[in-house]
């Protein structure tokens, strides 16, 4: 994880900071608060939306230097989770491709000799989220882990709030689909 005193010399004002956060004494305390509010949380839903914890150390890194380098007006505590949440979803968009390649490449080399890995109840539920699309496990993630409303989910996603309820009740009859398939009903899972 990116180290909040790594970051330090930027958010007390030098000549790298962006302009519009010099100047304010208390920026890298208050950073250092936000991260150790924010990062398990959001290193959660990375590793959720991902599947890759890897990449979620990577992506939860970026997402804050992106948000120390943006240039934002003054938001609230409400506001500013969803900025990172925004940017930590723009990021897994933007890398999805790549993912996806090293996945395939992955999946070639594995052989007939490779044992099979533990069969878990958390796993086969860990599968059944990887045959969501991105986006798919993003809102499931947003609504039933974080408690997330569809405006939130809306603006983290940067989809209109109705189009939210939409997208939702279709990822949810999707994996409700694969874990039926899977032989996981709601008295197993239970």
């Amino acid at each position: 994880m990116i180290a909040p005193a790594a970051i330090g010399d930027r958010a007390a004002g030098s000549p790298a900071e962006p302009a519009g956060r010099r100047g304010t004494g208390g920026a890298r305390e208050s950073f250092r608060e936000l991260y150790d509010r924010t990062s398990p949380r959001l290193a959660a839903y990375l590793r959720r939306v991902t599947g890759s914890p890897d990449w979620t150390e990577d992506l939860l890194q970026d997402t804050y230097v992106r948000f120390l380098n943006a240039e934002i007006p003054d938001m609230d505590e409400r506001q500013t989770v969803s900025y990172l949440y925004r940017i930590a979803t723009n990021l897994v968009y933007d890398g999805w491709r790549s993912m996806r390649r090293e996945r395939e490449w992955e999946e070639m080399a594995v052989t007939e000799d490779t044992p099979p890995e533990p069969v878990g109840l958390r796993r086969d539920v860990e599968e059944a989220l990887a045959k969501l699309s991105p986006r798919e496990r993003a809102l499931v993630w947003l609504a039933y882990v974080e408690g997330y409303a569809h405006r939130d989910i809306g603006r983290v996603l940067e989809v209109k709030e109705t189009s939210v309820r939409v997208l939702l009740f279709r990822a949810r009859r999707k994996l409700a689909k694969v874990l039926d398939e899977a032989g996981l009903t709601p008295e197993v899972l239970g």
